[in-house]
């Protein structure tokens, strides 16, 4: 992650957000999707 830069949120929904982040190596700018993930939790019996 350390190749794009954030530049700003597009939009927002309940699973996560979608960024407009500049690619330093390229010098292009990317739609990126951020996912939300649900913390899963081992439950033993």
């Amino acid at each position: 992650m350390e190749e794009y830069k954030v530049l700003k949120v597009l939009g927002e929904g309940s699973f996560g957000r979608a960024l407009l982040v500049h690619h330093r190596i390229s010098d292009q700018e990317y739609a990126m999707k951020e996912i939300r993930l649900p913390m899963l939790m081992d439950i033993c019996i």
